[in-house]
Formats: structure tokens, C-alpha cells, sequence
């Protein structure tokens, strides 16, 4: 079996799959692997994401899973993972962070769930100590009850907005962040629909307000245009921008 190095200084955030909705050809939903010196943290576990997650480390070194809400794209692995460590994977229960809606879920698709996971109710304001990582939620503004998450390790710092409308407030998770991984589901041209996810300009807005470092634009739709979500973004914030792809890898 291949071996990884699991400690990481500093931290990082390997993206796992990047996709919104469903996972373009070849890819991923959204998943991400967030990795710092005491903890490997899976947020989000959507279609595709187990198999990139172990490129980098083994089911075993799992610290945590963390699952912002029940849509199916942003935790389907789930299953997948409960099979492994009943059948195949030598490890003990897995903690899970995750909303009540998702947990509901998972028990129903995974009748004895706690033979593989501790699963911890997480909602708004909910907070979280897991390894070194420091976490704290927010409940954000979206069809189903979700949420956006701040990490700490040290002086870093990141937050991830999950799938969300433009009427959360993203300062309720605090400001000066190194790393700001916001949902980018649609251009300009669409914010007057009424959907509840971001536009790559308020996506952006978003990234200001908090006064991020580094904007990562992920959850773009299947077709979307990667330029212009880049250009529209980067006509309201003047930091670094980039368009998530599965494998990048950032420090925060």
C-alpha cells in the first residue's frame, strides 16, 4: 500500500472536486481536503471526491469529515466511505460534522452509522476544535439549511462559503482571512433570477468584504465559462483569483 506524509506545515487546502450540481466529464463535485500538522479534514464529500482524496492521504488518516449541507453533491460519498470502513478499512469511527438534514440522510442510506462515523450536529454558530484546526460556522442563504465555514490554524486562516445566496452576511464569520473558496455558480447575467447561489461578481464582493488575500472560485455550473467568471470577479476584486480545478493546492 502506498504511504503518505500526512504532516503538513504549512497548511493547506488540496481541492478534491469542484463541480456544482453534478460532476462535469472527467470530474468532481465539491470536496475539499484541508491539512495542517495535527489534522487531515474532508469538507464536503460530493460525487467523485473519494477517489482524489486518496491520492494524498488513506481513508485511515482521516481526522474529521465535515459536510456544509444535504444536497446530494456535497456529501454523496458518504456511503461509499461507511461500505469501506465496514468491510475493507482497518480504523475506528470517523467524527462527522454536518447540519441535522444531512445526518437524516446518511441514516437512512446507512442504517448502523455508528459503526463507522460519530457523527456532531453542527448548525449557525456552531464551533469546533478538530486536531489544530479551529472551526466556526454560519448558517447561510440557501434552499436548505447550510453552512459556511471559517478554519484557523495559528495565524492562518480560510473560509468557505458552501452554497449560498447573496443575502448571507459573510462578516458574521469574521474579516482578514488569507484564503476566501466561494461558490461561483453562474455570471452577472443570471443574479436577477432569484437563484440562491453566487454570481463570480458577488463572489467577489464577498471576498472584499472579508478583505481575503486570495479569491478560489469554485462550484461553477457544468459549461460555464472560466474566463469570463475570473474577469468578472476580478473587475470588483483586486487581490489574487483563482478558478478552482481539482488537484490545485493552496496555502492559507
Amino acid at each position: 500500500m502506498e504511504s503518505f506524509d500526512v504532516i503538513v506545515n504549512p497548511p493547506k487546502i488540496t481541492v478534491l472536486g469542484c463541480s456544482g450540481s453534478y460532476a462535469k466529464k472527467g470530474g468532481a463535485c465539491t470536496g475539499f481536503l484541508v491539512q495542517s500538522p495535527e489534522a487531515n479534514v474532508w469538507l464536503d464529500a460530493g460525487p467523485g471526491t473519494l477517489g482524489n482524496l486518496q491520492k494524498h492521504i488513506e481513508i485511515s488518516d482521516l481526522t474529521a469529515i465535515v459536510l456544509t449541507h444535504e444536497h446530494a453533491d456535497h456529501w454523496l460519498e458518504l456511503p461509499v466511505v461507511y461500505n469501506a470502513i465496514r468491510h475493507y478499512v482497518m480504523c475506528g469511527q470517523i467524527p462527522v460534522y454536518g447540519t441535522q438534514g444531512t445526518m437524516k440522510l446518511a441514516k437512512q442510506m446507512c442504517p448502523v452509522l455508528e459503526e463507522a462515523f460519530n457523527w456532531n450536529v453542527i448548525k449557525d454558530g456552531s464551533r469546533e476544535v478538530i486536531g489544530d484546526q479551529s472551526w466556526r460556522w454560519s448558517q447561510t442563504d440557501h434552499y436548505v439549511e447550510t453552512v459556511a465555514s471559517r478554519v484557523e490554524v495559528g495565524e492562518s486562516s480560510f473560509v468557505f462559503t458552501a452554497d449560498t445566496g447573496p443575502n448571507w452576511d459573510v462578516s458574521t464569520l469574521g474579516e482578514s482571512v488569507s484564503l476566501a473558496i466561494s461558490e461561483s455558480t453562474f455570471l452577472a447575467c443570471k443574479e436577477d433570477e432569484g437563484i440562491l447561489h453566487l454570481s463570480a461578481r458577488q463572489a467577489a464582493e464577498l471576498a472584499k468584504k472579508i478583505k481575503a488575500n486570495h479569491l478560489v472560485l469554485s462550484h461553477l455550473a457544468p459549461g460555464e465559462d472560466r474566463v469570463q467568471h475570473e474577469k468578472q470577479a476580478s473587475e470588483v476584486f483586486d487581490g489574487p483569483i483563482t478558478v478552482a480545478t481539482a488537484g490545485d493546492q493552496y496555502s492559507f
